[in-house]
């Protein structure tokens, strides 16, 4: 019988079972517990990306009212109904950087685990933005070609000083906002105060008269900004547009030159655009950006938006822009938006009512991101691409 009893094994599956029962049921708890913490998890990090960019938006960045503000959005947003009790709410503003950083923390009861003796979580989130110190420094190279007479030269003036209006209106999370306009065609005209500038070469001219307009120094210097290797040639006697506007912070200037821009000649964006470049870039023959040491140290911003109808319709001979290769012209277009963005520049591209496939596709390539491309078949479209960049640039942006 005992014998019998030792050999007798259907009962062990039953035993293991029961041995085994506990740790299972446990680790399905863990997994439920571990679940319902992520999902806590979830929504305090939206609560605290909310707090952040409340605060990182608000006039008032004094310890208290900067507080105030972060328990504020966490409660509205939920932190406090998904935890048992909030341990920590914090937030720190680093001037040096430029930067809100906000932190919450709760416990969270659990359910299964308490089997073991684990009946609390600690649950937290973080979120940082930029803030205060910034700088934002735009171009807004924009096309006033003879195809832009008309309605469309007034609808672009409206979507352009309706970005101007609405950075000026939400600039909270900049320190400093500088703006400048290059008005283009087949050439850009940098204004007479650049007459008897040294990088202006001016024998180009022959005795002619001249109202501001330059044309291509040789490859590669037409496709890099800066006054190094030659000088920009001074021509006379072509089409010519106003005066670009240099970067100011004086907003109702920038206002008044889109106002004045006129709409005549042909299409040579990649002169639009590197002027946009030089304006940008803080050497000669323009100086009022910051170097690239100075935004950082601001963690600032430099963007570049170009607009154009058309596709290029003009390429150079250097110095002039007379020859109809738009093959030519498109190569450089790209090559001038690949450095511009190496160099650090935002590009937002915006095509408008553009007829055919080709300058749509570069254009979209020419943007730092696909969603830095617009495309707008009409004036409501155009206004709508105008805002968004506008609301783009004047965003307080999560960084973590």
């Amino acid at each position: 019988m005992a014998a019998h009893f030792r050999t007798n094994t259907s009962g062990n599956i039953t035993l293991m079972m029961g041995v085994l029962i506990v740790p299972i049921l446990l680790g399905i708890g863990a997994a439920i517990d571990f679940g319902h913490a992520n999902y806590v998890r979830t929504v305090l990090q939206g609560a605290a990306d909310a707090a952040a960019l409340a605060a990182g938006t608000s006039k008032d960045k004094s310890d208290a009212s900067l507080q105030a503000t972060v328990e504020q959005y966490l409660l509205a947003n939920n932190a406090d109904d998904v935890v048992k009790s909030i341990t920590e709410i914090k937030q720190e503003l680093d001037t040096d950087s430029g930067t809100l950083t906000v932190s919450v923390a709760g416990t969270l009861d659990t359910s299964f685990m308490a089997i073991a003796g684990i009946t609390s979580m600690e649950v937290g989130a973080r979120s940082q933005v930029n803030v205060g110190s910034q700088a934002l420094e735009i171009a807004l190279v924009l096309d006033n070609t003879g195809s832009m007479s008309g309605t469309k030269i007034e609808n672009l003036k409206t979507a352009a000083k309706n970005l101007v209006n609405i950075l000026e209106q939400e600039s909270s999370s900049y320190a400093d906002i500088k703006i400048g306009v290059v008005p283009f065609a087949e050439y850009v005209n940098i204004g007479m105060a650049s007459a008897g500038a040294a990088w202006l070469d001016t024998s180009t001219l022959a005795g002619a008269p001249w109202n501001g307009c330059v044309g291509s120094r040789p490859s590669p210097q037409d496709s890099q900004p800066g006054a190094s290797g030659s000088d920009y040639p001074a021509i006379a006697g072509v089409p010519c547009n106003v005066p670009l506007l240099p970067l100011t912070d004086n907003l109702t200037s920038v206002r008044s030159k889109i106002d004045n821009m006129v709409a005549t000649g042909n299409t040579y964006i990649p002169t639009g655009m590197l002027w946009g470049w030089n304006l940008l870039d803080n050497a000669e023959p323009f100086t009022q950006g910051r170097s690239k040491a100075q935004l950082k140290a601001v963690n600032g911003r430099k963007a570049m938006v170009v607009m154009t109808d058309g596709e290029n319709t003009i390429s150079p001979t250097y110095p002039l822009h007379d020859a109809f290769v738009p093959a030519v012209s498109n190569d450089k277009l790209t090559e001038i938006c690949g450095k511009a963005k190496d160099d650090g520049i935002e590009v937002y591209t915006v095509s408008f009512m553009v007829p055919t496939e080709v300058i749509k596709d570069i254009l979209t390539g020419c943007a730092t991101t696909p969603g830095q491309y617009f495309d707008a078949d009409n004036s409501a479209e155009l206004q709508a691409a105008f805002t968004q960049i506008a609301r783009d640039l004047a965003a307080v942006r999560l960084t973590q």
